[in-house]
Parts: C-alpha cells; structure tokens; sequence
C-alpha cells in the first residue's frame, strides 16, 4: 500500500495515464467479448425459433410422432430459455461497462486523505483495497521453492501493475 501511494504522490500525472490505459485495455476485451458472444446467442435462438417452427409442421404433417415432437421441443425450449437468460446477463454485463466511469480522481483524494499517516490502520486498508486475490503457487527454477503472487485488487481502480522506482531509476541512470 505504501508503495502505491508514494507512486501516486510523487508521479500523479503517469499514474493517472498507467491506470486509465490498464482499465480501457480490460474494458476493450470484456465488451469485444461480450458482444461477439451476444452475437452468437441472438443468432442461436433466431435458429431455434426455426427449428421449432419446422418440427412443428412436421408434426402436423405427421412425419414424426407426437411423443418424439414434445421431447424435441422440450429440449430445444430449454437451450432457448437457457439463452434468453444468457443475453440478458450480457446485455446487463456490456452496459454495466459502459456505464463504468474510470474513477482515478477517487483514489487521488483517497492518497492525499491518508497522506500523512504512516501505519496503516484496518480503516485505511478497507478504504483502499477491494480484494486480495492468492495466485496459485509455481516453482521457482533452480530451487525447491515456490513463488506465490498476491494481487491487489484497489478500490475504484482495479488491479494496478505500479512499475518498480528502484527498476526505473536503474534505467535512468
């Protein structure tokens, strides 16, 4: 925490600009995907309703018997439900995204209120941090030991790559 805090106060401008292209590029991805597989849902039961309407002629014309229509039809009602469910959670999923507003400016004020506090308390932890996610263990090559990854999930910014000052000002020198 105090790492991204002193990154936030001493580089304002590059933070502002690291998280909003980390967020576009995960809003970017989720919506391609939300949609494509939109897509592909409208185009399946746009399908179903054929098919029902054919084995329904079908049955009329009695070319398959009563029995074997209300399997077929049950089975077929079912995948369409199961879709119809589908898109809505993805019609609710894309415009939940769209309505996400990058929220940087909260976070700021967040880092300028704790500012002078040097330990953190539970307070300022639960202000800053959404979630806490344990990646699973991998071995280290060359070792017996295993690195296991924390990611910081932050209060209206998300998960946040913060580069390394130490890193940088190798590059720099």
């Amino acid at each position: 925490m105090k790492r991204i805090t002193a990154y936030t106060r001493s580089h304002e401008d590059e933070f502002v600009e690291l998280v909003t292209k980390q967020n576009e590029k995960e809003l970017s991805r989720l919506m391609r995907d939300s949609n494509r597989e939109l897509a592909q849902a409208k185009e399946r039961i746009g399908k179903l309703d054929g098919i029902m309407q054919h084995l329904c002629e079908d049955n009329i014309d009695g070319k398959i018997s009563d029995e074997r229509f209300a399997r077929m039809s049950a089975t077929y009602e079912t995948e369409q439900k199961q879709l119809e469910a589908r898109l809505a959670e993805l019609e609710s999923a894309i415009a939940a995204a769209r309505e996400q507003r990058l929220n940087v400016d909260s976070f700021l004020g967040m880092v300028r209120r704790y500012t002078d506090n040097t330990e953190p308390s539970a307070e300022i932890i639960r202000s800053f941090v959404e979630k806490i996610e344990v990646q699973k263990p991998e071995k280290v090559p060359g070792t017996r030991r295993k690195k296991q990854t924390l990611v910081i999930w932050w209060n209206f910014i998300g998960a946040v790559d913060i580069p390394d000052e130490q890193a940088e000002n190798r590059k720099t020198a």
